[in-house]
């Protein structure tokens, strides 16, 4: 990884704050630069890496970033702070929906991607390798893409690893969500979010979600701002008081996906973060004469997680998903 620091920048790893871009070491990823916030207080401490734009339509996540860098102060911090505040550079001002214009994967579900794949298994494995070498926590915010309206929630691995998955919880509940996802152990056979990517090397990640259809709202803002400064106390790195909680932070086991079983348009009964029971009609299918072709049903008992917003949905599309509560003997 190659930094360029701008004139108001502090040299790289230094203590003070750095501003400029980086260029990681594939010749893949050659054509691109990414902006790069670092703060580094004078005295040692833990590393947090955040990011945003991973999608670039969920803007809420990267206003967020953006003023998380007005927010640290190298004289009273211990440790560094270091933010990228948007990811999918192929994607920007092209407003790609979930994937990279380059490979046409969703790098939200690459990680920890390979030095030998595609752009976005590449640039997966260089945000691990490079970027986060050395992170106590890697954050990543995302949060209502053009299309679709989510809960307040953050997501973090379970694992055999008893004592990452209890760090990753703990992290998780910083945040002031209606929903904290953990996912199932099997998610890591497989390539998946940072929270799966990371814990499958043994090292720490998880993700918040908040916002809705593209646009910039103060409360969704608020949400990721606050839940990183909790995260950065949580940590050791700032010793001001931790934000308080008005959200349930309902603990679930997973979530599961919904599809239209018709092309339609999907008129919607419930808003994200309601609870709904197993069965439950969530919205009906219409056609454009406005008579029922189906009806989405809940299909388990929990909470709404996201929901699409615009009608028009081909079959096999998905419409919304539910979040299965963990029971309460589980909870810790």
């Amino acid at each position: 990884m190659k930094t360029i620091a701008s004139t108001n920048s502090c040299a790289f790893g230094e203590p003070g704050i750095f501003r400029g871009q980086l260029r990681f070491d594939s010749p893949m990823l050659s054509d691109y630069i990414w902006p790069l916030y670092e703060v580094r207080g004078s005295r040692p401490g833990p590393r947090l890496c955040i990011s945003a734009g991973v999608h670039v339509n969920e803007v809420s996540s990267i206003e967020a970033a953006v003023r998380l860098q007005k927010l640290f102060d190298p004289g009273t911090m211990s440790g560094s702070v270091s933010i990228i505040p948007l990811v999918n550079q192929p994607a920007l001002y092209k407003y790609s929906e979930y994937v990279c214009p380059i490979d046409g994967k969703n790098i939200n579900f690459t990680f920890p991607g390979g030095k030998d794949g595609t752009f976005s298994e590449v640039l997966c494995n260089a945000i691990m390798n490079e970027w986060c070498v050395g992170s106590d926590c890697y954050v990543d915010l995302h949060g209502g893409d053009l299309r679709e309206n989510v809960s307040k929630f953050t997501i973090y691995q379970r694992s055999d690893d008893a004592a990452l998955e209890a760090m990753g919880r703990k992290m998780a509940m910083c945040f002031d969500a209606e929903i904290v996802v953990g996912l199932p152990k099997d998610h890591m056979q497989r390539p998946g979010r940072p929270p799966t990517g990371f814990a499958r090397h043994g090292r720490l990640a998880l993700m918040s979600e908040a916002g809705a259809n593209g646009l910039l709202d103060e409360s969704s803002i608020a949400f990721h701002v606050e839940g990183v400064l909790n995260v950065a106390r949580t940590l050791g790195i700032l010793d001001t008081p931790m934000t308080g909680f008005h959200n349930a932070r309902v603990p679930c086991n997973d979530y599961l996906w919904v599809e239209s079983p018709v092309d339609g348009e999907f008129h919607a009964e419930i808003e994200p973060g309601m609870r709904v029971s197993k069965g439950q009609r969530l919205g009906t299918m219409r056609d454009l004469f406005g008579d029922t072709l189906a009806e989405i049903a809940a299909p388990e008992t929990g909470l709404l997680l996201w929901r699409m917003t615009h009608p028009s949905l081909a079959k096999g599309a998905s419409v919304l998903a539910v979040a299965v509560e963990e029971a309460p003997a589980n909870r810790r």
